[in-house]
């Protein structure tokens, strides 16, 4: 047993949000002072990970604290630098684009410009922004598919009798980290329908957690990166 003392875990009394009935608490990753990762501190190295699985499947995703938790030395890890800002509890990355297949938009914004999450289910992106990158993908699909008039809310681009493979290739383009999403990072089946699981946003930019399924994501605290590896996440990594 490994003890922790002044350690301090809180009990929530108005919480908002969309939870399981057999959910108990959130852990808190952030880097505000009272998160678990800041508390823990030096005992971890100031390091973390997650190996987040897909929705479907039936068994739980892995959280790893400490030296243990580096990927930095595996083939094919890219890193890009936590940028401090506030509100600290926040933890910004620097998008320089996204490419849609062969296409590649730049963002206009300044750096420290989105905010990566695992408590955020879907990517969002500064509507100035959104509107040219689902142009963007509208234009590399098929012309034979239509999008639907009214996709369910919150979701902006959905289509009917289309086939994931249709849909485009998406990279994310982080300073000094190009992460190639797969499909199922970037769609959302909803009852006959397949949806972009990337919306607008009258905020600021999230990379959400399903974008980051089957990564095996790395927070060097002390370092400030953030290391991303592609994995199988229902391993043991």
């Amino acid at each position: 047993m490994i003890k922790y003392p002044k350690t301090t875990l809180g009990c929530g009394h108005d919480n908002d949000g969309n939870f399981r009935s057999t959910s108990t608490g959130l852990v808190g990753l952030g880097g505000g002072p009272l998160s678990l990762v800041t508390q823990l501190g030096d005992a971890i190295g100031h390091k973390f990970s997650y190996c987040l699985l897909p929705f479907s499947v039936n068994s739980t995703s892995k959280l790893k604290f400490g030296s243990e938790s580096s990927t930095v030395s595996r083939n094919g890890v890219v890193s890009t630098p936590l940028i401090s800002k506030s509100p600290s509890t926040y933890y910004y990355l620097t998008l320089e684009g996204i490419s849609i297949g062969e296409k590649k938009l730049q963002t206009e914004q300044s750096a420290n410009n989105i905010v990566i999450d695992s408590g955020t289910t879907l990517t969002m992106l500064q509507s100035d922004f959104y509107d040219g990158f689902e142009s963007a993908v509208k234009d590399a699909v098929d012309n034979s598919h239509e999008p639907v008039q009214d996709p369910p809310e919150p979701l902006r681009l959905c289509y009917r009798d289309i086939s994931v493979e249709d849909l485009p290739d998406l990279t994310f383009h982080f300073s000094g980290a190009d992460v190639h999403l797969q499909k199922m990072n970037t769609i959302l089946k909803v009852d006959n329908l397949i949806c972009l699981a990337i919306v607008p946003s009258d905020r600021f930019s999230i990379f959400g957690n399903i974008a980051q399924v089957n990564f095996n994501v790395g927070y060097d605290l002390q370092e400030k990166m953030v290391s991303f590896y592609p994995a199988d996440c229902t391993m043991d990594q």
